[in-house]
């Protein structure tokens, strides 16, 4: 805002001077100052360039209006003269070229002409190589001794990578690849494993294999793990979609120029469904924001809403930062203290019955591959991951909601689930229903050489029934999975002479 704000156009000397003779022009400029102060003194300064640049011009006709001499000097006329003589000279050489060419075709015989060739003394006349009576003697034929073939040396390929998490589980599944061999991330790899966002435009685009290139990222990895884009995304299709795969919640992005008003949407709706309405008051949120337009679906969502939830949880779109809330001054002290560092939000329904591991709150982990064609596998074995403090829903503590530290392996998860009544194959199928519903927007540019492993986290209340929390683009694999990945994406791009080909069962299974 201008914090100095003037009363009349004294001030604008610029503009004031523009509007003698125009009395309409200085009472719009008059009220435009009682309302957009900034404007008027942008207005005062463009005029004030716009002053400066007659001037120049007038001194500019007034100096050409005291010259005698013509505007063009010689230099035009002298540059017309060499073009001249430089087409006259191209004239000549090839009227010149014209002319050696005539006299080689003269100098040619004709076909009518015979050729003067003399016999040979070696020529005989009376030789004929097929005479009937003529016996040939055949010599006997010498073994001849023949190397065999060298075999040619395969084809080595480089790896680097810059991940901490999978470091060592990614060498020991390439070591049992012979052909593949690390470098420094400085020089050229035929694999880049990373964990940051790279510029896909540099990669090699050439079909040979050994200038090929592969990175184990997608373009647009953020359209999927992004918990804002992921809404966005279910909801182009229609929110009905985006309720049977998300939790209910609200997105708010302050990148674009609509946040004001989903952030006054978002707090009305927290007010006037909160039991407590009167200690509920709208909070002062000024941030600087782009001229940059965006579509939401918070009023598409708030209509399929049956049931109001009491508490809510806001989630900052990339990462893991997360509070569960039930007023408007929790959500607003969390947004001050995770701005610096995110603009996107997403504010979903807390689920308050969920499904306990030993008393302690947990989520599924399921890795998701999608391969260079845009295939989507799911993986057949599971993990989970639980709370370290037993689940109260009155507890402030967090690590009692949100922050799951205690991994939780296949074979116990299977168990546990088995002692509920639920069966995996069930809960395989009911993840596969939800990850169908979820568009494919990872690889618009079609790039070739492109893969990734997504973590798709979710949760289960205690009506058996699932609800996909996040999806993480940097998951946590086994070397099942990893290597039976390689199998699908990069031994084909980069075919190997593996004699260790195993006929195991592949843990992936191809969705669509």
């Amino acid at each position: 805002m201008l914090q100095e704000q003037t009363k009349s156009l004294s001030s604008f000397p610029n503009l004031q001077a523009l509007c003698k003779k125009d009395e309409k022009q200085k009472q719009s400029l008059e009220k435009l100052l009682q309302h957009k102060p900034h404007v008027v003194k942008s207005l005062d300064i463009y005029a004030q360039n716009i002053e400066e640049y007659l001037k120049d011009q007038r001194k500019r006709i007034a100096y050409l209006k005291k010259r005698e001499e013509p505007y063009y000097e010689q230099k035009p006329i002298q540059a017309y003269d060499e073009a001249l003589i430089m087409q006259y000279n191209r004239v000549k050489a090839k009227q010149y070229y014209l002319q050696q060419s005539q006299k080689k075709i003269s100098q040619q015989p004709s076909p009518e002409q015979p050729r003067n060739r003399t016999p040979s003394k070696y020529f005989d006349k009376n030789y004929n190589p097929l005479k009937r009576n003529e016996k040939f003697d055949i010599p006997s034929l010498q073994p001849v001794n023949v190397s065999p073939p060298k075999e040619l040396k395969p084809i080595q390929f480089r790896y680097n990578y810059a991940m901490q998490v999978n470091d060592p589980l990614l060498r020991q599944v390439l070591s049992t690849r012979q052909q593949w061999f690390e470098v420094p991330n400085n020089s050229f790899a035929h694999l880049q494993w990373l964990t940051q966002l790279l510029d896909f435009s540099n990669l090699s685009k050439q079909d040979v294999v050994s200038k090929r290139q592969m990175v184990n990222l997608m373009e647009f990895q953020h359209e999927w793990s992004a918990k804002s884009s992921l809404y966005n995304n279910l909801c182009s299709i229609s929110p009905e979609q985006a309720l049977k795969v998300l939790p209910p919640g609200f997105v708010l992005n302050f990148k674009i120029s609509q946040w004001v008003e989903d952030l006054d949407f978002i707090q009305d709706y927290l007010i006037t469904h909160h039991p407590q309405k009167e200690t509920q008051s709208k909070f002062p949120f000024s941030v600087y924001v782009p001229n940059k337009g965006g579509q939401t679906y918070n009023k598409q969502i708030s209509k399929l809403m049956q049931e109001v939830p009491k508490i809510w949880i806001c989630k900052s779109a990339i990462g893991s930062s997360a509070t569960v809330l039930n007023s408007l001054d929790q959500l607003q002290s969390f947004l001050i203290q995770q701005y610096k560092d995110q603009k996107e939000f997403v504010i979903q329904k807390y689920i308050t019955n969920p499904l306990l591991y030993d008393g302690k709150k947990f989520d599924i982990q399921i890795n998701v591959l999608v391969n260079q064609e845009n295939q989507i596998f799911v993986s057949a074995e599971p993990t989970g991951r639980c709370c370290t403090v037993n689940y109260d829903l009155n507890s402030e503590d967090p690590f009692a909601h949100t922050k799951p530290k205690q991994g939780i392996s296949h074979k116990s998860l299977v168990e546990f689930l088995e002692s509920q009544g639920i069966s995996l194959q069930d809960l395989l199928t009911q993840i596969k229903a939800t990850i169908s519903l979820i568009p494919c927007k990872l690889n618009r540019r079609q790039r070739k050489y492109c893969m990734q492993i997504f973590g798709f986290d979710y949760l289960l209340d205690d009506t058996k029934k699932i609800h996909l929390i996040g999806i993480n683009a940097n998951p946590i694999y086994t070397y099942a999975e990893l290597d039976g990945a390689f199998k699908l994406t990069l031994d084909k791009i980069f075919p190997i002479n593996n004699n260790n080909k195993s006929d195991e069962k592949s843990i992936w299974t191809c969705l669509f």
